[in-house]
């Protein structure tokens, strides 16, 4: 009893614990500026809440993607080229308005204190989820729900599939009806052709999900990164 008193009124013992406590908020910065780094510039977490990506990924599905903001944008020079194909993750935003860095920091805040759990969804700027179809210079064009995309310098066009250096299936409409009830993801788009710095993406599920055929072309800025695996649920873990 005498000891304990002695550590609640001696200013050595209260240095002490003074010294604890700034070293234990000392790790906490620590921690949170190296998850900051890591999260914003090699890799973060997501979480896929919609169904526009088929079968690849349905919404409860957690992964692991690789941050492209340390890398060229140029396909060519980047040590994580884009190819067609590819799953990639879109920041878009839908005002012209720049997000504040205290706006920025106070999410990060959020999202580390809480583990993702207290992060509110920003309605002007949203990520998503979707397919890399065609690269800038392309020319891209859908007939009867068939993309056919014909490369930069190229004569001739392909398919998706045909180009694509992965393997994936899509979803349709089920009847010419049902593909009428959905526009404006019509069967069908004139031929456009990507501007330097733009690509055409994709949803795997071609029914009724937003993507370039209601967008326009998005910027190759606008890709934070490429998922790189699924670690949630469990049963479905492995590479994307």
């Amino acid at each position: 009893m005498i000891y304990k008193k002695w550590q609640k009124y001696s200013y050595t013992a209260q240095r002490h614990q003074r010294h604890r406590i700034l070293i234990a908020l000392s790790w906490v910065l620590a921690v949170f500026l190296l998850y900051l780094f890591v999260s914003s510039y090699l890799i973060f977490s997501f979480r896929n809440e919609s169904n526009s990506m088929g079968t690849t990924l349905i919404p409860g599905d957690v992964g692991l993607a690789l941050s492209t903001r340390l890398f060229p944008k140029d396909k060519a020079s980047s040590l994580f080229p884009y190819k067609r194909g590819d799953i990639v993750i879109l920041e878009k935003s839908f005002t012209n308005d720049e997000t504040t860095w205290y706006g920025r920091l106070w999410d990060n805040l959020l999202a580390f204190f809480s583990a993702q759990l207290a992060v509110q969804p920003n309605t002007e700027r949203r990520l998503f989820i979707k397919r890399l179809i065609a690269l800038p210079g392309d020319e891209i064009a859908i007939k009867n729900n068939i993309v056919r995309v014909k490369p930069a310098g190229q004569d001739y066009g392909l398919t998706e599939f045909e180009l694509s250096s992965v393997t994936y299936d899509i979803v349709l409409p089920e009847s010419v009806v049902e593909n009428q009830a959905l526009l404006p993801f019509s069967q069908d788009m004139e031929p456009v052709q990507l501007k330097e710095g733009e690509c055409f993406v994709l949803s795997d599920d071609r029914r009724d999900c937003n993507d370039s055929r209601t967008w326009g072309p998005v910027l190759i800025s606008d890709i934070r990164g490429k998922p790189l695996l699924r670690y949630w649920p469990f049963k479905r873990f492995g590479t994307l």
